[in-house]
């Protein structure tokens, strides 16, 4: 079925009336779209379907709010990335402050990573602990700046490149380790 801009908007409209139907469809349209970013920040299906479930709870109670401005799919992403940040943080999977020493190691080849395609990466992902994957996402995936990173997550500027960095550098082993790339 080739779903149009207008039959989402009529959904949309439909879930702002609580029509479980409606909804059903929403939450299965856009179903294989969301839930590969929902993996690239948990390291399991049963995690992903839980973010997934709760972002699309949070997207049927805050319709409303939806102003129609800018596309749903993207709004909708939003939310999805929020619920996984919220999820990591409550399960307290990861520990994201380091000590400043360590920090400061940051040496690694990103010619290597610059080689993969986003879907390689995002593959290599569960591999990572929570902590530099949810960074690696933020920055790699979201286009956001340490700065912004670290406001979101409350660490440092230097904890947020420490994680990228150890993240890139574990990705650069899994990369060798898998046979992706050879040296």
């Amino acid at each position: 079925m080739n779903v149009t801009e207008e039959l989402i908007l009529t959904w949309v409209s439909e879930c702002k009336q609580q029509n479980r139907h409606a909804q059903e469809k929403l939450y299965k349209h856009f179903y294989p779209l969301l839930m590969p970013v929902c993996m690239s920040y948990v390291t399991n299906n049963d995690d992903a379907v839980d973010v997934y479930n709760q972002a699309f709870l949070k997207v049927f109670k805050s319709l409303d709010k939806y102003s129609g401005q800018g596309a749903l799919g993207g709004w909708i992403r939003r939310i999805v990335v929020n619920t996984a940040i919220d999820f990591i943080r409550k399960e307290k999977k990861m520990a994201l402050n380091v000590p400043i020493e360590d920090a400061m190691d940051c040496r690694i080849d990103a010619d290597v990573v610059a080689q993969l395609t986003s879907n390689e990466i995002l593959d290599l992902f569960r591999f990572l602990p929570p902590a530099q994957r949810l960074v690696l996402n933020l920055y790699i995936v979201e286009g956001k700046t340490h700065a912004e990173i670290a406001e979101q997550l409350d660490i440092s500027t230097g904890t947020s490149k420490w994680h990228l960095n150890q993240g890139r550098k574990l990705l650069q082993e899994k990369i060798y380790e898998f046979g992706i790339l050879t040296k």
